[in-house]
């Protein structure tokens, strides 16, 4: 499951990374409201937050496509442990519709939170399952 998981991450969070840049910066105001949104979804994204996610994307890719079984659940494991503890500092300080609040130039909106728990989730138990391809033996 990590590789799949891995391979599958490296696809979306390229797409949103490039999808990012294109959205702009949060730190620029246009038309007195924060850039960095997709339509009205509130995503307050910044250039910061689009290079780590290309940057995962990278890892990811690594993992999916070169890296062997060990290694690949590893990168897995490490990055669902990056983005739970991303989600956990965005839960504990959610940005103001005003982009007035940030950590390091990242932005924590509630639509980013959700995506990070969840992708951390789902990342931890792959990289725990391993990838493991054996099929269970009846007893």
């Amino acid at each position: 499951m990590a590789r799949l998981y891995a391979q599958l991450g490296a696809v979306v969070f390229f797409a949103f990374g490039i999808g990012g840049l294109l959205t702009g910066d949060a730190g620029q105001l246009v038309h007195h409201h924060p850039a960095g949104n997709l339509g009205d979804v509130t995503l307050h994204l910044t250039y910061v937050r689009d290079i780590l996610n290309l940057v995962i994307a990278a890892a990811l890719g690594f993992a999916g496509f070169r890296a062997g079984n060990v290694i690949s659940a590893e990168i897995v494991l490490t990055i669902g442990v990056v983005l739970l503890l991303l989600a956990l500092l965005g839960f504990a300080n959610t940005d103001t519709p005003a982009a007035t609040r940030s950590i390091a130039g990242l932005h924590f909106t509630l639509p980013t939170n959700l995506f990070d728990s969840i992708a951390g989730a789902l990342g931890v138990l792959c990289g725990i399952g391993g990838n493991a391809s054996q099929q269970a033996t009846s007893g």
